[in-house]
């Protein structure tokens, strides 16, 4: 790959230029922020500030930007710097693909990546696997790329091309649902007087190491599931509906979690139908008491 140049500089972008610049493939940065600029000091390459500024054109592009500028900045870049040797224009958006990457100049490479791990710094970098979009000439170019920062090439099938919203929904739910439900589970540990710092993360961890021990064995994540809903435990159920409407909203989480479950256990011989039906029943139930 050639040397690479990259517009922003928020998490991502300064993730992936502390990347680059250890692999000695860091050209130069773009970045309007003025704290950034001073962040970025420390990479001694070159930083411009607008897109008109930038002179070093025989690279590749990272746009590390938000997805509602990629395209916009990518029209820019075509419109400025057109047959001045731009080697590839890349994203890393989880739901565009490389249409959103084309212009007039037809010579550039348009590649998109995405990482599936949220990037808040380059220590997030290493063994995070990235699905890779582009045509099939470029992808060893871009896998060592990906490598150059210790990552995982994936190549995206034609499936997860035409389902790139769905797969990104799927990060998303992955990893910022997973952790608006560790705050609120926070929330009710702190109400219930237990300490969430000693509580909850050895739960949480336990959960989540038996979870992905059944996907490594092409098992549902629901295989060693315990509590309440397994064993069809409608008292429990109730009582704790009750005690968590002390977090506003939290029963509304608790039961569509639940109703989603059910007919992934039912399948699953988990649950027969008459428990499906009964635990479905006592999840309808509004009037809890006050």
């Amino acid at each position: 790959m050639k040397s690479i140049g990259i517009i922003g500089y928020g998490a991502l972008g300064s993730s992936l230029a502390h990347a680059l610049r250890n692999a000695g493939l860091l050209s130069w940065i773009c970045i309007r922020n003025e704290h950034h600029i001073q962040q970025a000091q420390e990479l001694n390459v070159p930083i411009f500030k607008s897109l008109d500024e930038i002179n070093v054109l025989d690279c590749s592009i990272i746009l590390a930007v938000a997805d509602s500028s990629i395209q916009v900045i990518a029209q820019e870049i075509h419109r400025l710097h057109s047959g001045k040797g731009c080697h590839a224009l890349m994203h890393c958006s989880g739901s565009l693909g490389t249409d959103v990457l084309r212009g007039a100049d037809s010579s550039v490479k348009l590649i998109a990546m995405h990482p599936f791990q949220t990037i808040v710094t380059h220590a997030d970098l290493p063994h995070t696997p990235w699905g890779i979009d582009c045509d099939a000439s470029d992808f060893a170019e871009v896998s060592g790329l990906i490598e150059s920062m210790h990552g995982i090439p994936y190549a995206l099938s034609i499936q997860a091309k035409a389902n790139k919203s769905l797969y990104h929904a799927t990060a998303v739910a992955s990893s910022n649902l997973l952790q608006m439900l560790i705050a609120l589970t926070t929330n009710l540990a702190d109400e219930a007087g237990i300490p969430s710092e000693l509580f909850l993360p050895r739960i949480q961890s336990t959960t989540l190491k038996r979870a992905h021990d059944s996907l490594a064995n092409n098992q549902s994540a629901l295989q060693d599931l315990t509590g309440p809903l397994i064993r069809c435990d409608i008292q429990t159920i109730q009582a704790n509906r009750e005690a968590i409407r002390l977090i506003p909203g939290m029963d509304a989480v608790y039961v569509s979690l639940c109703k989603a479950t059910i007919p992934q256990l039912k399948a699953m011989q988990k649950l027969t139908d008459l428990e499906a039906d009964i635990l479905m029943n006592a999840l309808n139930i509004q009037g809890l008491k006050e």
